[in-house]
Parts: structure tokens; sequence; C-alpha cells
């Protein structure tokens, strides 16, 4: 709570200020996470992946509703048994260094994710051979049927780079990112911002502003109040709880959508206590999640009611987590921990993340599970689950506070780097070590299927499978709360929580 009353005086405080929005072709982007990686190959995050597509581009990407559009491939064909995908490609486009684009470039992008060395690898599992049929063509041929595999080429993990860059600099290349998008990489400071600027070269015809620097401001009333000051142009996410005050500015536009980005508590599945489903079950009897969206969340999220979000292909419903401390006190003593024992709890520093730790801290306390909370730079968070070693794990006690998008925009991507036994770290996003060979069939049966029919009937399976499981502390989804500048035109967020800015500029 103080920080929401910190929060809310920043912003008050700035209601009489009148900022003065000079003439600029130069934007400051504010969110509360921090660059992580620039190679989109090797990235994890979301935020990460949306500056990148800035800078590259993949052969298909996403529209506002993320629906699948062509880029550097104007169009594509596959079999009747989509076991085989041919592109045909944009001719004429150059890479930031003057390399050229054609099918090569793409091959070499794909035999890299192919290695399985990288955090975005799996995207690229289904694939059994690259071939490229001529300058202007290539053709994936897959193990299995894979009806999503388009999903999969538009996902931000797919973005090609230059292979000149990747020749040049091998796993370095994240610190000298260079594509075929609409903006060129200048600079990046790790943990203060990243910077980029117009490609005058662009295929497309020029962006219409000089740069865009992305800032990590994690307190919420900071980002508001930067924004209002005029010294951030779009706020990203905009605090819920300080929306009547953003409204009365007249400088500024509220912009909201739904999401398909779930909040969860990462639950160490191989620390004993939490290897038991009944404590895990326990948890997610003992947390309050209207109390935490209300409070922490500023109300822009709702319950979630499956392991999936609800606007996602194949989305089962299923019966809500009752709050209910009885009912966790009692399964916390059938597993022989009526006393609890003690965790710590991991998050990421920005405003809204830690105040949802600190509830379901003070609420898991009511059934004995204590402990001290560590905050950290969301890169470093994520570097942190990233570094446990599964033969290491039975010997750290951690709940985490996480959060996931489908940037496929489909449920195998929901599901598959987050609960199958292959996808432990730092390969996959498997932080809590959840491991169970049901679910691995279902995730194996939705992937390997081109037919709606049985995906669906898998993925199906596999809720009503894996809600009981408790694998997680199931929280709720955001709603998208951002803020900019009424000036500024043509960013908006995507329903993963990415954004796009290759059409922004300022009109009077």
């Amino acid at each position: 709570m103080l920080l929401q009353k910190a929060a809310l005086c920043i912003a008050v405080g700035l209601m009489l200020a009148s900022p003065s929005y000079a003439a600029t072709k130069d934007i400051v982007y504010a969110s509360d996470s921090t660059a992580k990686s620039m190679d989109p190959h090797d990235t994890s995050d979301t935020y990460s992946g949306a500056i990148q597509r800035a800078m590259f581009q993949g052969l298909l990407g996403f529209d506002e509703n993320l629906n699948v559009i062509p880029v550097l491939a104007e169009s594509y064909t596959f079999n009747d048994t989509a076991t085989e995908f041919t592109f045909k490609l944009r001719k004429g486009v150059k890479f930031h260094d003057g390399a050229p684009f054609n099918a090569e470039a793409v091959k070499v992008n794909i035999d890299r994710m192919m290695t399985g060395k990288y955090k975005r690898s799996s995207l690229m599992k289904p694939v059994k051979e690259v071939t490229v049929v001529d300058d202007s063509t290539i053709r994936f041929t897959l193990k299995e049927p894979f009806g999503a595999f388009a999903n999969t080429i538009a996902h931000p993990g797919s973005l090609i780079q230059s292979p000149k860059a990747l020749a040049q600099y091998g796993d370095e290349v994240s610190k000298h990112p260079v594509g075929t998008g609409p903006f060129i990489f200048e600079n990046w400071v790790s943990g203060d911002h990243v910077k980029i600027k117009k490609n005058p070269d662009y295929w497309r015809g020029q962006v219409k502003v000089d740069s865009i620097t992305f800032k990590p401001v994690p307190e919420s009333g900071a980002r508001l109040a930067m924004l209002r000051a005029g010294q951030a142009h779009y706020i990203y996410p905009m605090p819920a709880e300080l929306q009547q005050v953003a409204e009365k500015d007249k400088n500024i536009e509220l912009i909201s959508k739904p999401s398909i980005i779930a909040r969860y508590l990462i639950l160490n599945t191989k620390y004993e206590p939490l290897a038991d489903q009944r404590v895990r079950q326990a948890i997610n009897y003992a947390l309050d999640k209207q109390a935490i969206i209300k409070i922490a969340w500023g109300g822009a999220a709702k319950e979630v009611e499956s392991i999936i979000p609800a606007d996602l292909p194949f989305y089962k419903k299923q019966q809500a987590w009752p709050y209910d401390v009885a009912k966790a006190k009692e399964l916390m003593k059938e597993a022989g921990y009526e006393k609890g024992f003690k965790v710590t709890f991991l998050t990421p520093n920005a405003s809204n993340r830690l105040r949802a730790t600190e509830m379901a801290q003070q609420q898991l306390k009511e059934i004995g599970i204590t402990g001290d909370i560590q905050s950290m730079d969301a890169a470093s968070f994520y570097n942190k689950l990233e570094g446990n070693k599964v033969d290491q794990a039975k010997d750290l006690p951690f709940i985490a506070f996480g959060g996931w998008s489908s940037s496929t925009g489909d449920a195998d991507w929901a599901l598959r780097p987050l609960v199958a036994t292959e996808a432990f770290p730092p390969a996959m996003s498997n932080f809590g070590f959840f491991s169970n060979k049901d679910v691995d069939g279902y995730i194996q049966a939705g992937l390997a299927s081109a037919d709606n029919k049985v995906r669906g009937e898998a993925y199906g399976k596999l809720q009503d499978a894996i809600w009981p499981m408790a694998p997680w502390g199931y929280l709720f989804v955001d709603t998208l709360y951002a803020a900019k500048v009424k000036k500024l035109k043509g960013i908006y967020p995507m329903a993963d929580g990415a954004f796009s800015v290759e059409n922004a500029e300022f009109v009077d």
C-alpha cells in the first residue's frame, strides 16, 4: 500500500504541471521492464522481443489482433498433410549492414535455431529439414503434421537476422543486432535504455520518427509522472489505480484492451514441500485472487479459469479455485505441513508485481508458508530463474511471480514452454520444473496434428488434467492499460503484451 500511495503522490503532485511538447521526432517509451537480450533466437521475454520487432522482421508476423500476416514472405503454401510449408520471399530487401535478404539468409537463421542452443530453439522442434529451392523460395519439411506452423513462423523468436552479423559476431550478436526492419540499433545500456533510430533505406519507406528510446521505469507512479511532464510519450503498463488522475489530463489518451498475458506464482515442484500436489492445491485455496487484482493490479485483470487464457484457441474453462483458507489448512495438515515451511519469494521490482508478491506472501503466511521477498529488475529476475539447474532444484525453496503470453497466438506456445518436461531452463521457461507424463503426452498430441478437432481434444484433456495438479499458484489474466500523449499516433499494444511502433508519428 505504501508503494500505491507513493505513486499517487507523484502523479497528483504533477496535476498542475504544464508540459511543453516541443516539436520532436524522438519518442521515449517508458515501461516497467528492462531489456534482456537483442538476439531474437535467444530471448525469453515479451518486452525484449517487442523491441526486436522494430529492428528485425520475420517471414510472417501479426497484426494488431494477432492475425498472421505476410512480412518478408509475400506468400506461403502447404501440402494437404501440413508437413511441408513453402514460402515465396520478398525480393530486393537488404539488411541494415547491406547483406541481401534471400532464401540462404533464412536457412542460416533456421539452421542456427535448430541447433537447440537457444531459448527459442524449441519453435523449430517440428522442423526436419530446411531447403533453399531458389533465391526467393524456401521450403520447410516437418517431422509430423503441425497445423499451427505458420503461427510459429510469425513468432518474434523466428525473426531473421543478418547472416553477415551472425558470422561476424556469433553469439555476441545480441550486442550487435542487424535486421531488415524500420529501425536500426543505435545503443543499449543494460538496465538503463535501448535506443533505435530510423532506417533511411527501409523497403516499405522511411518511418515518420527519428528515434525511439525504451526506458525501464519500474515504479508505476513515476511512469505516469514522466508522461505528464513530457519526459515520456508512451507508457506501459499504465497504472490502473491512477486512471482517474490521467483522465483529467487533456494531453493524455488512455488505451485499454483484453490480453493473453497470464500471471501466476511459479512453484518449484522439485522442492520437497512443493512437490506435494496437496500443498500446491492449498496454495491455490489460500490465494485471494480478487483482492490481488483489485489492490495490486488496480482491477485491470480477470481471474484465470484454466491454465491458458480464454482468448487463445482450444481454451477450456475449468472450475475456479475458491478462496478457502480453512480448506487450504486442511490440505497442509493432510500433507504433513501443518506447521508450514519457509521459501524465498522472488519477483521483478515493477510496482504492481512487487505489490502482488507482497500480498501473496501475506496470504500464504495464513497457512504457514513464510519467507522474505527478493525483488530485482526483470532481466536479473529471469537470469536468476534461468540459472537454476534441475539437479539442484530440490535445494531451492522458492515461489516466484511469473507471467507469460503465447506470442504465437496458439495454445501450444502457452503450454509447451511452461509445463513440458523437456522445457526445463535454460532452454525454455519451465522454471518450476513441473513434469507429468500425461501432460507431456497431451502436448505432443496437440503438436503432432494439423486437425483442429484433434488438437482441441488433446488440449482440452490437458487442461482438465493439469488444473487440479496445480503446477502454479493460479492468479489472473491482464487487461492491457497503456497511455500516451495525444499527439502521438500509430503505436499500439498487442494482446500478448508486445507493441508495434512502425507507424508511430507525431501529429498536430
